[in-house]
Order: structure tokens, then sequence, then C-alpha cells
């Protein structure tokens, strides 16, 4: 009932928003009042966040238009080139606010803005937003990334317990191997994305074995993907993915399969899968009338690190930012960077605020309450590596690698080729 609610109240969203909720929508023509708003929420997504903004629109009387696209970085570049620019974008990937940022076409946010950020977000959350000394706007959404999800009526039957460090997550896949189960399913397949779910595991990797120090200086260039401990956590990788047995249909599955469509083989009978890693926005994507939770068909625990104590997080999500010197632009920057802004959208699901001060109890369901509450209380919080690396690289040759890798190219023929997406003169 619950699911159907939410569907519901998306559809209803959907029907009094249409024009803002196809993947390239044409804009709304209207005055210069109107805040022309660009980002990558698209379906029911951009439906949830049209609503967001209609709440702005209730309080502050500013009209605002949307258009959402998967083509979100090669569109926006597009529209800056073309002097046609959004007033307000919502950028999923920091490595393209910066590209933006140093070539001019941001306008600073104001110092309502500013404090704003400062005040309300995670040291890990401003340092993102943060240009060459400058915070360019506020993270609106974020997702959970380092789940796995995994069916709990399964385990209870088999005695299977949720592992706490990375030596029991391998123990329980060599058990249910034993028990004629296949551990993992895994597919990558995102059309022109393909890749990125194999590099989301590389970065929880690197963040698991080497700590979030080593992380840092590998998203920014100064560790290459040719360093021994890059090369470690793809081994580790590849010996969860490329073993026989371990992942449901094998090698051609983890290149064929959507991603979304991943988990579906653990909820056949026989499932054909226990276990799989997806980001918490695999919520809006499950058979119907799957329930989530400990008694519930399917739930989640954070992948494992080596120690249990030191648990980091991957996350990703969207930070708001203005491209034009309008009073309306920064009135809605200044919107999303309060904690209520994102009320609407939880009351439906599908939402996670990066906002320290954000309400519990606003969320829509008990798996997002969980979800919130592992943000604000976790250690070490870590955006997506690659949307933070140099596009040619975080976008490009690593994305195209993990394809490699998967294909079976040797493992130093892969890094070796994802760092050559470097220049030559890249620290």
């Amino acid at each position: 009932m619950q699911r159907f609610l939410r569907a519901l109240t998306i559809a209803t969203a959907i029907a009094l928003a249409a024009t803002a909720c196809t993947p390239e929508a044409t804009e709304e023509i209207g005055s210069e009042s109107i805040v022309r708003v660009f980002g990558n929420h698209r379906g029911a997504d951009a439906a949830a966040f049209r609503a967001v903004l209609d709440e702005f629109t209730r309080q502050t009387g500013i009209e605002t238009s949307y258009v959402g696209t998967a083509a979100f970085a090669s569109r926006i570049r597009e529209r800056v080139s073309d002097g046609d620019p959004p007033d307000v974008a919502l950028f999923p990937q920091p490595a393209v606010l910066g590209e933006m940022a140093r070539s001019g076409f941001l306008v600073a946010p104001g110092d309502e803005v500013v404090t704003a950020v400062e005040q309300g977000y995670a040291d890990w959350a401003i340092d993102l937003a943060t240009i060459d000394g400058e915070i360019y706007g506020p993270w609106f959404r974020l997702s959970v990334k380092s789940l796995v999800w995994y069916p709990p009526p399964v385990f209870a039957a088999r005695g299977y317990e949720v592992p706490a460090t990375w030596d029991e997550l391998e123990a329980l896949t060599e058990q249910m191997v034993r028990d004629g189960f296949t551990p993992w399913c895994l597919g990558m397949e995102s059309f022109g994305a393909t890749g990125w779910v194999g590099t989301d595991w590389i970065e929880d990797l690197v963040l698991r074995l080497h700590g979030p120090a080593v992380y840092d200086q590998w998203v920014s260039g100064e560790i290459p993907f040719t360093d021994e401990r890059i090369r470690e956590a793809f081994a580790e990788f590849g010996e969860i993915s490329l073993e026989p047995g371990q992942v449901a249909g094998g090698r051609r599955a983890i290149l064929s399969v959507p991603v979304l469509a991943a988990i579906d083989p653990m909820f056949a009978d026989p499932p054909g899968c226990l276990l799989t890693r997806q980001a918490s926005f695999q919520e809006g994507n499950l058979p119907e009338d799957v329930k989530i939770g400990p008694e519930g068909d399917v739930d989640v625990f954070v992948l494992p690190s080596m120690d249990a104590d030191n648990v980091p997080l991957l996350a990703s999500g969207e930070i708001a930012a203005a491209l034009t010197d309008s009073t309306e632009a920064r009135a809605l920057l200044a919107y999303l960077a309060s904690p209520q802004s994102g009320v609407p959208w939880a009351a439906v699901g599908g939402y996670n605020s990066p906002h320290m001060g954000f309400d519990p109890a606003a969320y829509g369901s008990d798996f997002e309450r969980r979800l919130g509450g592992l943000v604000q209380s976790a250690e070490v919080v870590r955006f997506d590596g690659s949307d933070q690396m140099l596009p040619a690289v975080g976008t490009g040759t690593f994305w195209r690698g993990m394809i490699d890798y998967v294909s079976g190219v040797p493992l130093d023929r892969v890094l070796s080729d994802i760092q050559a997406g470097y220049p030559e003169d890249a620290s």
C-alpha cells in the first residue's frame, strides 16, 4: 500500500507538471522573473523535484521552470557555449561544477547562501561545494552508495548473519557457494554511462582498503591508477565479480544486464542471487509489492570494511549553483540550502538530505530514516570518486576501463589505459 500511495502521489505530480518531467523537456516561456532550473532529474524524480520548486513558488511568489536530461554534463556545456545558460543548475558531478566555476560561468551565491552552507552541512559537503576557496551553493540531495541488498527470509532460513567485516563478507559468500547459491548479482549496462557501477565498487574498495587520505589523493590525481594500492582494489573487485560461480550470469550478465534490473533474480524462486551492491536509489526500482526492512522481502547493510569500527560511506548527489546574476536565482539557492526544502520530496520517498538539520520525521519511510541516520552518524563520507575526477578520466577512461576489465583485458593494461586519460603534465 505504501508503494502504491507513493506511486499515486508521484503520478499526480507528473500530471500537474508534465512538461517539466520529460527527459529533455521544452522550457516554459515566461518573463525574467521565472527561474530556469536545469538538472539530471527525470521521470518520477523530476516530478518530486517539481513539487519542491512549487513549494518555493508558494512561499516566495517566484515562478520556476525545470528541464531534466540524462546527458547533463554535455548539455550544460552546450547551453553555456550557446549563450543560453539556465539560471540555476543542479550539478551531479563536482568536476563539472569546478570546470564551470574556473571558466567564470558560475555566479557567487551571496552571503545568505554561503552562511547557510557553512552552518548547515558537514565539512565534506562544504568542501565539495567549494572551488578555489569560494562556496558556490548548497547540496540538495544525496544518495547512499555503499549498500548491499539482501533477502532477510533466506538469511533467516539458512542461518546467515549480516557480515560486520570484509573477512566475514568473504566467508559468507564462500558459504553461499557451498550451499548451492550464486552469491552476487551485478549489472553494469547503462547506455552511454555503462561502467559506472564498476567504478563505484573500486571507490568503495579503495576507501576500505587504504582509507580516506589515499582515496582523496587518488581522486585528485596525485596517486595514479597504476599505483599498487589502486591495483589491489581492482584485484579485490575481480575476486568478487570475475571468479566462476560468484555472479549470476557471469561476465556476460555483468556487461549486459541493466544496472537497476540486476537485483531482480534475488526475488525468483529459488533466488538467483543473495547479494547485490547498489545505491539507495535502487528503492524506486524494486519489483512491485517488494517490502524493505529486516522483516521484509529485502533489506540492506553497509558494505563492510576491514575494521568493523571504521566503516566509510560513499555518496552521490547534486549541488545547486547559479549561472545568472539575479535576485531570484539567489533566492532559490537560499531556499535549497534550508533543511525544509527537501520535505516535499522526502514525503513521497526517494530523497535523503545532506543537511545536518533535516528532521528525520519528514522522511516517508523507516528505510529512508535509517539511511538519513547513517549519513548523520558516519565518521567518514566521501563523494563518488569518478564524478570528482577530470571528466576525461572519471566519466571516460575509468568507465571504459571497467568494461575492459570485466571483458578480460589484463589488469595492468586496464590501469595504464585509464591513467592515459590524464594529460601528460598532470600531477
